[in-house]
Formats: C-alpha cells, sequence, structure tokens
C-alpha cells in the first residue's frame, strides 16, 4: 500500500511540475544571434565575471554580463542581487527580450525562471550555452554552444597585453 501511494504522490508531483512550466522559449546559439541582431534582443550572460573575461563572450551588441551565480567562500551561491541588476537596466520595461546564456545552458535556466518569477514577459534561454552543453570524447567542450556554431566572433576581454609587459 506504501508503494502505490508512493506511486501516486510522484505522479502528482510530475503533473504538477509539468502544468507549471516556465514560459521561456529556448533558442540555438543561431536563433539567438538573429533575435540580438536582426531583433534588438539582449543577451544577458550569467556566468560569473571570471568566465566573461577569461573564457570569452559573444562579440555581437547588446550583450551583458549579470553574474547569475557569485562566489561565496569557495561556494557557488545565487546573487542576491541579481534581479536587482537587471532592473537597473531595463527599469519597468519588463517585456525586452532577454536571452540568458551560461557557459553549457543549465544557469541560464535558473536565470530565466527567476527572471519570469520578477515579471519579465520575454525571457528565452540559449541552449549549449556559450562553450557547448556536450563535451567530445577528449573532455573539452567543442561540439555545440556559441563557440562552436560558426558564429561570427567570440571575444575574451584578456589579450596579449594582459599576460605580457615590455
Amino acid at each position: 500500500m506504501k508503494k502505490l501511494y508512493s506511486l501516486v504522490i510522484g505522479i502528482a508531483l510530475l503533473i504538477t511540475a509539468a502544468t507549471t512550466a516556465s514560459a521561456f522559449d529556448n533558442l540555438t546559439p543561431v536563433q539567438a544571434y538573429d533575435a540580438v541582431v536582426n531583433n534588438g534582443a539582449y543577451i544577458l550572460d550569467v556566468r560569473t565575471d571570471a568566465e566573461f573575461i577569461w573564457v570569452g563572450h559573444p562579440n555581437v551588441i547588446n550583450v551583458l554580463n549579470i553574474s547569475y551565480k557569485i562566489e561565496n567562500k569557495d561556494t557557488l551561491i545565487t546573487n542576491p542581487s541579481f534581479i536587482s541588476d537587471i532592473d537597473e537596466i531595463f527599469g519597468a520595461v519588463k517585456d525586452t527580450h532577454i536571452i540568458t546564456m551560461c557557459r553549457s545552458g543549465q544557469r541560464s535556466v535558473e536565470a530565466a525562471l527567476a527572471l519570469e518569477a520578477a515579471g519579465y514577459t520575454n525571457v528565452s534561454n540559449m541552449v549549449d550555452g556559450f562553450e557547448g552543453g556536450k563535451k567530445d570524447q577528449y573532455g573539452y567542450r567543442t561540439i555545440n554552444g556559441w563557440k562552436n556554431s560558426g558564429l561570427p566572433g567570440h571575444t575574451s576581454s584578456v589579450g596579449a597585453d594582459d599576460y605580457y609587459s615590455d
């Protein structure tokens, strides 16, 4: 009887989760690029500042970096000012098209859900993120994501001058 009860509860939870699913769209990096260049959408890079600077970021207009997770004593925690930082930029314009992006497409889902919960109505998530969601046979993210989609350019904020000085 306990197994049946647990099964019924489990099914009920799955149905509830399915019916309360988010409204955000998932976009490929190519679709995200098109939305930015042709429709004025914003890419919200929710990776840490270090990832944005050292790993690189899309080299297009309308790219913002506001970390969804921040370091606190060697642990990543949700950035307590994430929504207020977004509100400072977009103000009362809650229907601005915002595309969340992270490294591989997981943190960006959490950020998209947080934006929707805060009343933003035109939110998308970039699947596979900047580096790609899948790893190759050597463990490197070279299969998909912004960097591997053939999009025009990605850049790191760090250049040779940051490593060497005369």
